[in-house]
């Protein structure tokens, strides 16, 4: 197996390019789940939709990520995971409040990160 550099630029640019992947796929996510509610899907599902949101962006995130960086699956899925929650609290602080919840969707965007960055990976190799 080739031994890959895993230089800060690197980390950045890889981690930066499965950001923008999250953020395409949450507006694509956020679009669709916007139609079902329409459609008269009952309001209490919202909170549901709201975190596989977050969770299959962070995922789609960590697997461009994954697959762009070609090893340590892990460490990007976990970069764009942490980067994904920055935007997230970054607009809460601006637009809205920050409340504990917060801490929920940062361990749900950083596991879906980290699942999308090794799944990323594997789909790379095989």
């Amino acid at each position: 197996m080739e031994q890959i550099s895993i230089s800060p630029m690197r980390v950045a640019k890889v981690t930066l390019l499965g950001f923008a992947a999250g953020v395409c796929s949450a507006v694509l996510l956020t679009l669709l789940f916007s139609a079902l509610l329409a459609l008269g899907v009952p309001d209490g599902a919202i909170p549901l939709f709201t975190y596989l949101t977050v969770f299959f962006a962070a995922g789609c995130g960590g697997l461009c990520a994954g697959m762009k960086g070609k090893t340590r699956g892990l460490l990007f899925g976990l970069c764009a995971g942490i980067a994904f929650f920055l935007l997230h609290f970054l607009s809460s602080a601006l637009f809205g409040e920050i409340t504990a919840s917060l801490l929920t969707y940062l361990a749900t965007e950083v596991v879906g990160g980290i699942f999308g960055g090794i799944l990323g990976v594997n789909l790379r190799r095989s």
